[in-house]
């Protein structure tokens, strides 16, 4: 039984062939799949359910979706020996402790076989990392429920466990400082590298987005952006500071002279493409690689030093709550350390 290989573009046609489906044929589907361990029919039958019963629906975004996907994948790795249909009782439970102590071997054997692309992380997993592979472990077996070929439900009652180090502490490590900032704008030879740089740590993009903006969504004149389908699909205009929009004007001069006709802004094309490229650049700076996400914090951090103010820092990271914005109130310790310098 499969898919027609037409609808593979589209997340709603494909859940509308599960739907017209009969349920005895969509639990056969289900239990076939979950029996041969076959991922790609488990995603259907994952992506599916969340397209017709997840709380985004049809705007689920892809980020989501691949993120999703990554976490079937490694708890079918991690799960070897266990039946999907009718787990363990404390399978669910074991599994995320797994991801906590960084017991994952069998995931890092899976992907030594030299494909392109980010290559898993060694050790545990951050405590977010965590809770988005519980998240697609739940969505999995709501989608086995929903096609009848299950009732074991090995995740509900599961909690991540608490944090044992400091969240300021981490997030210290996640954070490019305003010296290494300098350091890297001032080896990055090439316009595109100052304008990725930027664009994470002055305008806080993230990755994808950097990946989907295009030149129609940028005004240099006005100073500003259009982040379309941003996290949680949403769009939202986006302050320049003055350096990144005379990096964005230069860089657009450049790419007209040459021709270029890429409505995208970087000539990068793949989140692992940015790695790299940020990768290769701190190791000619000579500073300590944290990721492209840190030059997002970065941003955060060095508004709320600058204004003291988490309203602005939400509104420019464009987070969903003031909630989420308050870790870069937590990460900067200048202030703690200014503080106790007085005491006698």
């Amino acid at each position: 039984m499969t898919l027609a290989t037409a609808d593979h573009r589209d997340p709603l046609a494909r859940a509308e062939q599960l739907h017209l489906w009969g349920e005895a044929a969509l639990r056969r589907y289900a239990v076939e799949a979950a029996g041969q361990r076959d991922l790609e029919r488990l995603w259907r039958l994952t992506e599916a359910h969340l397209t017709l019963h997840g709380a985004s629906g049809v705007g689920t975004s892809k980020h989501t979706l691949r993120a999703y996907k990554r976490g079937l994948v490694e708890l079918l790795t991690l799960w070897s020996g266990e039946s999907l249909l009718r787990p363990a009782r404390d399978a669910g439970a074991l599994y995320v402790q797994r991801l906590r102590a960084g017991d994952r071997e069998p995931v890092l054997a899976a992907d030594e076989d030299g494909k392109r692309g980010r290559r898993p992380k060694k050790g545990p997993l951050a405590p977010a990392t965590v809770e988005l592979r519980l998240a697609a472990a739940r969505a999995l077996y709501d989608a086995l429920r929903w096609a009848g070929a299950t009732e074991a439900d090995p995740f509900r009652d599961v909690r991540t466990g608490r944090d044992t180090n400091r969240e300021e502490d981490v997030a210290g490590l996640k954070v490019y400082t305003e010296f290494e900032l300098i350091e890297l704008l001032g080896r990055a030879d090439e316009p595109q590298d100052r304008v990725l740089l930027l664009l994470g740590a002055h305008a806080g993009l993230r990755v994808s987005e950097m990946l989907a903006l295009r030149w129609d969504e940028v005004d240099t004149g006005a100073r500003e952006l259009l982040v379309r389908a941003g996290k949680g699909n949403k769009t939202a205009l986006v302050q320049l500071t003055p350096r990144l929009a005379a990096e964005l004007e230069q860089w657009r001069r450049l790419r007209l002279a040459e021709a270029d006709g890429e409505p995208h802004v970087l000539r990068l094309r793949s989140q692992y493409g940015v790695y790299r490229r940020l990768k290769a650049l701190c190791l000619r700076a000579d500073v300590r690689f944290k990721g492209v996400h840190a030059l997002r914090h970065a941003a955060g951090t060095k508004l709320y030093r600058q204004t003291g103010d988490l309203g602005q820092v939400q509104d420019h990271l464009r987070h969903a709550t003031l909630d989420m914005a308050r870790r870069y109130a937590r990460s900067d310790r200048r202030k703690l350390r200014g503080s106790l310098d007085s005491w006698e």
